[in-house]
């Protein structure tokens, strides 16, 4: 199964719609990948220091790296369960499969249409080339 909107990308399985990190674009997905970058910088700072860090450390940490980068940090868990949210993407994931087969179908017939078609002109020529011979 392949993205409909993408061209020689790798299938869509159903375990891929729970992981929100499949949706990013590239320029979200480099973004996330500075904010990490930042993140380890510090910690091997910290542990180079052999200043002794606590969990809570580690959260104050990371909330400052992220309002310093200009985001907007949660203040609540959200509004979705993760139980909702799988469900919803695995509808969403439903729905997808229904067009894609649709699709599939219609180049499926348009296949054997063409098929049809290469057969009956080489139908054609045998016939007209058997009456040649008659």
């Amino acid at each position: 199964m392949k993205s409909l909107d993408k061209k020689d990308e790798i299938s869509i399985k159903k375990s891929d719609v729970s992981i929100a990190k499949n949706y990013l674009n590239e320029d979200e997905i480099k973004l996330l990948g500075l904010l990490v970058e930042q993140y380890l910088a510090f910690a091997e700072t910290m542990a180079q220091q052999r200043t002794p860090m606590y969990m809570a450390d580690w959260i104050n940490r990371l909330d400052s790296i992220l309002q310093l980068n200009g985001r907007e940090l949660l203040s609540h868990t959200g509004k979705v369960s993760h139980e909702k949210a799988l469900q919803k993407s695995e509808a969403a994931f439903e729905q997808y499969k229904i067009g894609l087969k649709a699709v599939e179908k219609v180049e499926s017939m348009k296949e054997l249409e063409n098929d049809i078609k290469k057969n009956i002109k080489a139908l054609n020529f045998f016939a007209s080339s058997y009456r040649l011979l008659l």
